[in-house]
């Protein structure tokens, strides 16, 4: 998805690798930090593949710069992903669904309090959002939105969880 995020923000104009890294956070509002090394090397595997070309540009009391531009076959594939619907993510491939069901398997934890404190980490990441669902830009109140009913749905989940936990220890 980086190498997708970055061939559009090059659509914009040339970039070196701190100015994607930056445009990146900043268009999800600091929602996904991104590591710089992961900005360079998708942009070395982009170039490889002929999507973008890159140029070291001199600085003065600085190390050079590697500017990379759009090529047309980038424009190409970027317009091709855009295209494409987005596969759902029902994979359940998020840290908390596998550990609630190795908690309960190997009752190593309270699952109560297991599930608490998953409640308390999704309600700070809800008050985290609060800036975002009021800002002025569109697109990141949407981002906002779309965060928010996520979260939402996963607190309903651990109440079903906690539902569903509490009715097996009442039947045992």
């Amino acid at each position: 998805m980086l190498k997708y995020a970055l061939l559009a923000l090059l659509a914009e104009g040339p970039r070196h690798g701190y100015e994607l890294k930056n445009a990146f956070e900043r268009m999800l509002g600091s929602t996904w930090q991104v590591n710089i090394g992961q900005v360079y090397s998708t942009l070395a595997r982009l170039e490889r593949d002929g999507l973008v070309k890159c140029r070291e540009v001199s600085q003065e009391l600085l190390p050079n710069r590697k500017v990379c531009t759009l090529t047309e076959a980038g424009r190409v594939a970027l317009a091709e992903w855009l295209r494409r619907p987005a596969m759902p993510s029902a994979r359940l491939r998020v840290d908390f669904y596998l550990k609630l069901l190795l908690a309960r398997r190997t009752q190593a934890v309270d699952l109560t309090a297991l599930i608490w404190q998953q409640r308390q980490t999704l309600l700070q990441a809800l008050a985290d959002l609060t800036p975002l669902l009021t800002a002025d830009d569109e697109e990141l109140r949407l981002l906002a939105e779309g965060l928010q009913l996520h979260l939402e749905a996963d607190l309903k989940w651990l109440d079903r969880c906690e539902e569903a936990f509490r009715a097996s220890i009442a039947h045992e």
